[in-house]
């Protein structure tokens, strides 16, 4: 990583509780970034979820939200990460790296990295980069800014895409299968577009499973 792009936390301010996840903002030498963590006890494994390239918390079809409903009840944290400059790559994929810091920090040991879109590229960079991530799901991913994929073996790596995707073609998705080294599996589901939007039940099945397997 680049001095350029380089970040050091300065501490960590909780926010309200939602719904049973707790607002932070990780405050830093660039700025404040925005993560609404949903924890799970004892703090051993978690996933890190982000977005595309306009920033947000909910990913594709409100998955994200799903996730942390779910998955803390098996024992598996959702920290949801908001980008400070949403679109930057360099400045989205540090603020990834900050909140794996912080996950590790808080004692989450073993951490999966989902991204959608832009988030998929920034996910699979971020996951290739820290030790202790444990698997890397990219869903309907770009192949800007992907091209460490084939340095994350031997961690599992998911690509997930629609077959209908009129934003990126899913042979984005097959083009980072063939360069990703094993293990890895790719899922196309036939006729969900860029957001899965009326396939969220699928993709919350497949991302579920995925995770409970490989966080």
């Amino acid at each position: 990583m680049s001095d350029d792009i380089n970040l050091r936390i300065t501490g960590v301010e909780p926010g309200e509780e939602i719904a049973g996840a707790r607002r932070l903002v990780i405050r830093t030498t660039r700025g404040d970034i925005p993560l609404l963590l949903h924890g799970a006890s004892p703090p051993r494994r978690a996933v890190l979820c982000v977005s595309g390239a306009m920033g947000g918390l909910d990913g594709p079809a409100d998955l994200y939200p799903r996730l942390g409903l779910a998955l803390p009840r098996v024992g598996i944290a959702v920290a949801r990460l908001d980008y400070r400059a949403p679109g930057e790559f360099g400045e989205c994929l540090v603020d990834a790296m900050a909140a794996l810091t912080f996950l590790r920090g808080v004692e989450y040991r073993a951490i999966a990295v989902v991204g959608h879109s832009f988030g998929g590229a920034i996910a699979i960079n971020a996951g290739s980069l820290v030790p202790n991530v444990t698997t890397v799901a990219a869903l309907s991913s770009q192949l800007a800014g992907a091209h460490m994929v084939g340095e994350l073996a031997p961690r599992p790596l998911l690509l997930v895409h629609g077959t209908a995707d009129a934003i990126l073609p899913d042979e984005s998705s097959r083009a980072l299968f063939e360069r990703a080294g094993e293990p890895k599996r790719l899922e196309l589901i036939t006729g969900a577009d860029h957001g899965y939007s009326a396939h969220r039940d699928k993709l919350f099945a497949i991302i579920e499973k995925w995770l409970v397997e490989h966080a």
